[in-house]
């Protein structure tokens, strides 16, 4: 599907408008099938493999541009990693998708992605959320933690779902250089996490607990350690659960 089709494209819509004046068909992008795609996007993707059920759910969702990549990290050839995508995406494991739902019947899931050293401090977060509202009366979430073999360590941070992602910006009363530094006890204070592993080193792992009285919505913000090299990456995995 077009991104200048969908209107995606902010500096393509002059060209849209003429082309719909010129009798081109728009998309209505109000059809159940068009807001599934809509819902997978994400910002700077031109290019979206996007796997969606019968019932117009998003399954999967990889940025093809960084398929590659993304491949590599896991050690894995271009074909190997697009079959994987399609084979985690058709089990049940929303590759790429974000978003983790843990129902009582099944309070465990895998999955794998990749992160990135941030050129400028609080940019390219790979962000999860984890649904776990199925557990009315609360529980112990875990997060198991693997890191690949790539040149970047990684930093995870759990939040509250409802708290909003660390930006460039310092938080009022915190130094921009002790913000920008990403270390020591006064940035993480401001920074506010629930829980957290500020460094887990290529093949290293390591693990986050969070005990919870109500279920609740969390998210995982995965980045690289401000001790690792601007832009490099690493692939991850995780073992959700809760208990």
């Amino acid at each position: 599907m077009s991104n200048v089709a969908f209107g995606r494209t902010p500096n393509k819509r002059v060209y849209l408008a003429q082309r719909i004046q010129d009798g081109f068909k728009a998309v209505d992008t109000t059809h159940p099938l068009a807001q599934t795609i809509i819902s997978g996007w994400e910002i700077h993707s031109p290019i979206d493999s996007l796997v969606i059920s019968p019932e117009l759910k998003l399954m999967g969702r990889q940025d093809a541009n960084r398929l590659r990549g993304d491949s590599r990290d896991r050690g894995l050839s271009e074909a190997e990693g697009y079959r994987l995508f399609l084979s985690e995406a058709l089990s049940g494991k929303r590759p790429g998708s974000g978003k983790i739902v843990l129902p009582r019947e099944c309070p465990s899931v895998d999955i794998m992605d990749t992160f990135q050293t941030p050129m400028i401090p609080h940019q390219d977060y790979t962000v999860v959320e984890i649904d776990t509202t199925a557990f009315e009366n609360g529980g112990t979430l875990t997060l198991d933690i693997g890191v690949g073999r790539g040149k970047a360590a990684g930093a995870f941070y759990l939040f509250d779902g409802d708290k909003d992602l660390p930006t460039e910006k310092a938080p009022e009363g915190v130094p921009t250089s002790v913000w920008e530094s990403q270390v020591g006890e006064v940035y993480l204070e401001a920074l506010e996490a629930l829980a957290m592993e500020w460094y887990i080193g290529p093949e290293e792992t390591g693990k986050i607990t969070y005990p919870f009285d109500e279920g609740k919505l969390f998210c995982l913000c995965v980045t690289g350690s401000p001790y690792s090299a601007k832009g490099s990456r690493n692939a991850f995995s995780l073992k959700i659960f809760v208990s």
